[in-house]
């Protein structure tokens, strides 16, 4: 195939192909040797983009006549309940932490003793907050309140404490 298949006689006949509302697929397949991408962009260089007759969709939809009343809500259904006001986010209130180290070497670190870091662990006077730890987990609760705020925290759902969760929608078994 020579390296510029448009030829001036071909061009006019995709001129006249094209002009006559055939589809780019339909053009390639007649001339032969080029493909819808080609025509389709000889079509474009050539300036031919708007055809005389747009193309006949392939299935007719059917318009329903509108209606100038506008549809009342069924009364089945309830009405919609009033939107919530707006709700203001409350920023948790965060104590300030005495920043002093009391213990300085992590073997001496023990369960009952708070194990939030104080300062650079590079730097000279690193250590562990060394406070008394009351409940669970290895902070002190002034650290604890901070490693975990309200808002992160996670209250299982009364209803849900005996069953097992749905993992894939369909409710189980």
């Amino acid at each position: 195939m020579p390296s510029s298949s448009w030829s001036a006689e071909r061009v006019t006949v995709l001129k006249t192909l094209w002009l006559a509302g055939r589809s780019a697929a339909e053009i390639a397949k007649a001339l032969g040797g080029v493909t819808r991408n080609a025509v389709i962009g000889k079509v474009h260089r050539l300036g031919l983009a708007g055809r005389m007759e747009p193309s006949t969709p392939r299935r007719a939809r059917a318009e329903r006549p509108r209606t100038s009343t506008p549809r009342r809500p069924s009364p089945s259904r309830p009405p919609p309940p009033p939107a919530a006001p707006a709700v203001r986010a409350r920023t948790p209130q965060v104590r300030t932490i005495e920043a002093v180290a009391r213990v300085f070497d992590g073997a001496a670190l023990t369960a009952r003793i708070c194990h939030w870091p104080v300062g650079d662990p590079k730097a000279d006077g690193f250590g562990y907050c060394g406070a008394a730890v009351i409940g669970k987990g290895p902070y002190c609760p002034g650290h604890h309140a901070v490693a975990y705020p309200p808002r992160l925290q996670v209250k299982p759902d009364r209803e849900a404490a005996g069953k097992r969760p749905e993992r894939w929608g369909w409710g189980g078994r």
